[in-house]
């Protein structure tokens, strides 16, 4: 009885295969930077208190993607984003790190598409300053979620090596009823 589902979801996936321009499974891989903005009861430090800092917000991201449908992409993927603030004696750095497990839709207009995933998350800080002192933690375990808008175009290119460009917003909880809002600009390879 459990070969009839099996054998139509196959037969599904491998006729969706046919259509989608990707192939049925995709992978991205990019740089990223933006602007973490932290809740109040949500880090020590946002390193603003560095006289004179220097400050550098970088990360990457890598998803695998399953193109069920020319207009359907399911993916699963990891988001990283490094907030550092330093000087000759201090530095503040705050590494994010989620999970996303969304889908995209892709509305018809070349390859645009928007997507929501659920995150799962957390934040390592590691601190050193003169109104904070040393001080190393891991943030709670967060399930948020992110929103992107992202320009694939690869989607209908000649080539499934174009880049792909976009934004995405994630809010991830950190406790103490207090929640991190990471607005991120990415470019990434399609492979």
């Amino acid at each position: 009885m459990k070969k009839i589902p099996t054998l139509l979801l196959t037969a599904l996936l491998l006729g969706s295969s046919i259509f989608a321009k990707e192939g049925l499974l995709s992978f991205s891989a990019g740089l990223s930077s933006g602007l973490p903005v932290y809740g109040a009861n949500s880090v020590l430090s946002t390193g603003t208190e560095i006289p004179n800092g220097n400050r550098m917000i970088i990360g990457g991201l890598a998803s695998a993607n399953l193109n069920i449908l020319p207009q359907i992409s399911f993916y699963l993927g990891n988001d990283l984003l490094w907030d550092i603030t330093w000087s000759s004696a201090e530095k503040s750095s705050k590494l994010h790190v989620s999970f996303p497990l969304g889908i995209k839709i892709f509305p018809g207009v070349g390859g645009l598409n928007f997507g929501i995933a659920y995150t799962l998350g957390f934040r390592v800080d590691n601190i050193k300053t003169s109104s904070v002192g040393e001080y190393n933690d891991i943030s709670s375990w967060g399930n948020g979620f992110k929103l992107h808008v992202e320009y694939d175009f690869a989607h209908d290119g000649k080539s499934k090596y174009y880049p792909s460009v976009g934004t995405y917003w994630n809010l991830m909880p950190r406790g103490n009823n207090s929640w991190d809002n990471l607005i991120v600009l990415y470019i990434a390879a399609n492979f």
